[in-house]
């Protein structure tokens, strides 16, 4: 086995023993009062039970997703100790204020670039005024415009996708933005690899961003340095402190690239292998991907923006990455390119659906 490889089986065990841990102390328990509190059982499951029940209650009357809020419950109940462990390690998906407030200022920062202009809204009204609906409530809570003059190019097979990204990466001249959940040193990541270290070579800025516990197995924390080595900018989104970061369980599952602020490309695609048919873990995978060229690429960047600063504020301004776009759509339509947030109550993304 690589050195890499042995390093990405190790910082996966590492991820894993946390949850080992909760079990141990579950089944530690259930012995422990077996042969040594045998006498005070009863007292003591009674107070367990009392504490898991109020927990359950606590969390019934959260606003979030009825199932998973169904599956705590369960667990909860059920196993006390290794539900309440499990539920302070992952449970806790609000934002902490520190959070709230850092991204807060961020989103403050772009707002000016999302302003929605009426003519979209109005020529999709004469065509579906109950549609547009929908489009407003998005603009409402996401922040995310409404757009013609974008061309759309669908991707049946993500590797079709890859192909079409790896040819027009190769032309980028300014600046090259890449953010997924899921990144694999592997096959397909190898070719992009080259085109991005070609494209640093030629003075384009480069910068990757990736989600922790997304590419646990796939890379390992000396990724960055390696991406670094070769010119390219890359961030890790919330990496996983267990119990001590409430907000760990926030994860980013975009999958982005944004070029030149003139070309995006967005679906369901990670860049790992098995997307692609190079490996096969879980059989044939059917993924699809989305092309975009005009107006609408710049909600993609801003998303990127928003996430990459914050985690660490670094871009005093964002108009060097908001060019004007002269392009020229060659067919009529509208797309809204949008994204949720762990800031607000609103489940825009299910909502919208």
């Amino acid at each position: 086995m690589r050195t890499e490889e042995k390093a990405n089986v190790k910082n996966g065990v590492a991820k894993m023993l946390v949850t080992l841990l909760a079990l141990v102390i579950q089944v530690g328990w259930i012995v422990l009062l077996a042969v040594r509190l045998n006498e005070y059982s009863t007292s003591i499951s009674l107070l367990t039970s009392l504490l898991a029940f109020l927990l359950a209650v606590y969390i019934s009357g959260k606003r979030d997703n009825a199932a998973f809020k169904l599956s705590w419950i369960i667990l909860i109940m059920a196993f006390p100790l290794l539900g309440l462990c499990l539920y302070l390690l992952f449970g806790r998906s609000g934002t902490t204020r520190r959070t709230r407030k850092r991204f807060e200022a961020i989103d403050g920062k772009l707002r000016p670039y999302q302003r929605q202009q009426p003519e979209p809204l109005e020529a999709l009204e004469r065509l579906d005024p109950l549609f547009v609906g929908q489009c407003r409530y998005i603009h409402r809570y996401g922040h995310y415009p409404l757009y013609q003059n974008t061309d759309v190019t669908f991707y049946a097979e993500a590797a079709e996708g890859l192909e079409a990204q790896l040819e027009d990466l190769a032309k980028a001249e300014r600046f090259i933005f890449l953010e997924y959940h899921a990144i694999q040193e592997g096959a397909a990541f190898a070719r992009l690899k080259a085109v991005l270290a070609d494209r640093v070579a030629h003075g384009v800025e480069v910068r990757m961003f990736y989600d922790e516990v997304g590419s646990v197995g796939f890379i390992d924390r000396g990724f960055i340095r390696r991406m670094e080595e070769i010119g390219i900018q890359c961030r890790v989104f919330n990496p996983v402190v267990p119990v001590l970061k409430p907000f760990m369980n926030n994860r980013d599952h975009r999958k982005i690239t944004v070029i030149d602020g003139q070309i995006g490309y967005t679906g369901g695609y990670n860049l790992a292998d098995e997307y692609f048919g190079i490996t096969h873990p879980f059989g044939h995978w059917k993924d699809t991907g989305l092309r975009l060229t005009g107006d609408a690429v710049q909600s993609l960047t801003l998303m990127f923006l928003e996430m990459w600063n914050a985690m660490e504020d670094t871009d005093v301004s964002y108009t060097r990455y908001l060019p004007d776009i002269t392009y020229k759509a060659g067919r009529p339509g509208f797309v809204q390119p949008y994204a949720d947030s762990p800031l607000d109550d609103e489940y825009m993304g299910e909502t919208s659906i």
